[in-house]
């Protein structure tokens, strides 16, 4: 039997045990949610618009605000911005995550299962997800760190950050913002990044096995890897060929920006073995011997 709550004002809910799915879906406001051990919880720290609807059946947790989205846009664009909830919610880190929240920043950390999210407007944050991955929105800024499964984050304007990427395969596209990847071993298979307007960087540990083939329209090529060429053409720039063993695919694409490709110090590759994926925190410092094309 489902058990269903209705929430009109800032208010605490001890949800239980037993939670494997959550799906949300808000229309404004600011959402967080945490893979914390033990039974599922919601805090709501403020609220305007109509009540926050949640139900519970059979493990899955659905939790809704704003109007239904089959609606459409309109209903977004007439009644919106007044409808808008900032919220907390835990539930056990092996939970399917799936959010659609159409204005405003999300976050999400530490789930070991599937994550979506979708959005229209607003930053997104994950942040040890370790599941497969899927990120897409219109307007606003994405960030991941520490993802060790498949990830795939498309984004129409805003740029995009991955951080201590690692293990499963990562497919980065968007049209007008820029691209930082960093890289950890075990390097993922393949890496594919993409944008039309944007800087696409990406930084790979000291000694890597690799297959390098990035290019650009209109943008200057850097390496700091002496085993990758660089060349230019009228209209197109390019770094390519063969790190190591070549285990790993790297490939990407930018038409109005530069392509970088950074290379970690050793002693940080060596920092970040022994304090383990969790502790570390990768930045872009250390570059050695980078090279010019232009």
């Amino acid at each position: 039997m489902a058990e269903k709550w209705k929430i009109e004002q800032p208010e605490q809910l001890a949800i239980g045990e037993g939670v494997h799915r959550l799906r949300l879906s808000a229309v404004g406001g600011r959402i967080n949610v945490l893979g914390v051990d033990g039974p599922a919880a919601l805090e709501v720290n403020r609220i305007s618009g109509p009540p926050l609807n949640v139900e519970l059946e059979d493990g899955e947790l659905t939790v809704k605000h704003g109007e239904d989205f089959r609606s459409g846009l309109w209903g977004w664009l007439t009644r919106g911005a007044r409808q808008e909830v900032e919220l907390s919610i835990s539930v056990p880190p092996d939970a399917l995550v799936e959010l659609t929240v159409v204005s405003g920043p999300v976050v999400v950390s530490n789930f070991h299962e599937r994550v979506t999210v979708k959005g229209v407007s607003g930053e997104i944050t994950l942040a040890g997800v370790y599941g497969p991955t899927s990120v897409s929105t219109v307007s606003g800024a994405v960030t991941v760190e520490q993802a060790t499964d498949d990830l795939k984050v498309k984004a129409v304007s805003g740029a995009i950050t991955v951080l201590a990427g690692a293990g499963g395969d990562i497919s980065l596209n968007t049209v007008a913002g820029s691209i930082t990847v960093d890289l950890e071993d075990p390097m993922p298979g393949k890496v594919h990044a993409s944008c039309v307007s944007g800087a696409l960087t990406v930084r790979l540990p000291h000694d890597p096995d690799v297959e390098v083939n990035i290019t650009s329209t209109s943008g200057r090529a850097t390496t700091a890897f002496p085993e990758i060429t660089r060349s230019r053409q009228p209209g197109s720039s390019r770094l390519g060929g063969v790190i190591g063993s070549g285990a790993s695919q790297l490939k990407g694409h930018t038409v109005s920006g530069s392509i970088t490709l950074l290379r970690r110090d050793p002693e940080e590759d060596a920092g970040i073995q022994d304090a383990g994926i969790q502790d570390a925190k990768p930045g872009f410092s250390g570059e050695e011997g980078i090279e010019d094309a232009r």
